[in-house]
């Protein structure tokens, strides 16, 4: 009896959780959904960046989305990581996915794939460079402050 009961605890936890997640992704749809059809000002289904800034503008609107967990400071920055086909403008879906992809801090599979792919594409550029002629590199510019600067070793 007592398993039993456990299972049956067990089954309506995650029945709820799952009502919990469902309820919540409709109500951040909902809300994006507002926010995209005040932003979308010429009404063309999309939201280019100058509409995005101009709504932005408003303290309002930037208190709510922080409140959201959005980090609203850098706004081309966020416009450009909504812009999945980088197009220069956001659809609806658009927003809805993005906000709720980049929402919240950082999880650590996050930051450990990124770790890994910038690994990755750093050894691939040292290849690359290494196989380019000498007088190819010069001229390049120098990275910018903060990033590591690339060594190149010809064999």
């Amino acid at each position: 009896v007592f398993i039993q009961e456990t299972f049956r605890v067990a089954t309506t936890d995650d029945r709820i959780m799952v009502m919990t997640k469902e309820r919540a992704r409709k109500l951040h749809s909902d809300k994006m959904t507002a926010f995209f059809c005040h932003a979308d000002e010429d009404g063309s289904g999309f939201v280019d960046f100058e509409e995005f800034q101009r709504f932005l503008m408003n303290d309002g609107l930037k208190t709510w989305l922080s409140s959201m967990e959005l980090d609203v400071s850098d706004s081309r920055a966020l416009f450009l990581l909504m812009d999945t086909d980088s197009d220069g403008r956001v659809s609806r879906q658009d927003l809805i996915e993005g906000v709720g992809r980049l929402k919240g801090t950082a999880r650590s599979y996050e930051v450990c794939h990124l770790q890994k792919t910038s690994q990755e594409l750093m050894h691939l550029l040292h290849v690359v460079l290494q196989r380019l002629p000498e007088d190819t590199l010069r001229g390049l510019p120098e990275p910018t402050e903060g990033l590591p600067k690339l060594h190149v070793q010809r064999v």
